[in-house]
């Protein structure tokens, strides 16, 4: 099972969000994070993040540049920053949303997504049953 943290997009007071608005970020490690970074960022529309991240690799390769670092450990650092990008990458989506108004609002359980969002929106059934 892989648990999932669900954000809630700013509504009105009294008004629930469109289901389809409700995202769905998966807490478990990225790969397509890791290999593809800043262009991630930009398909799943996290604009900041991508800049950031760019600035954070160019960082690493001006530094390296700079204090004529060999080639192997710039690739160790690279690869580093992949894998600390594929593990943290929802954590920056989410501090994305959240700049855009999104609220943290519960975590699911679910194999995949599709299964996440079942649970999610009959446990905001039964809540809605029992009120």
């Amino acid at each position: 099972m892989t648990s999932f943290t669900v954000h809630i997009p700013p509504t009105p007071p009294g008004q629930q969000p469109a289901p389809e608005q409700i995202v769905f970020l998966r807490d478990s490690f990225s790969p397509a994070a890791a290999a593809f970074g800043p262009l991630w960022f930009l398909w799943k529309r996290a604009w900041a993040p991508a800049i950031l991240w760019t600035l954070v690799l160019a960082a690493i390769a001006g530094v390296g540049a700079l204090l004529k670092v060999p080639v192997d450990a710039m690739s160790v650092a690279g690869l580093a920053a992949a894998v600390f990008l594929g593990f943290e990458g929802g954590r920056l989506l989410a501090w994305s949303l959240q700049r855009r108004g999104y609220v943290e609002s519960d975590v699911v359980l679910g194999e995949n997504q599709e299964e996440a969002e079942l649970v999610y929106f009959e446990r905001l059934r039964a809540a809605e049953k029992s009120a």
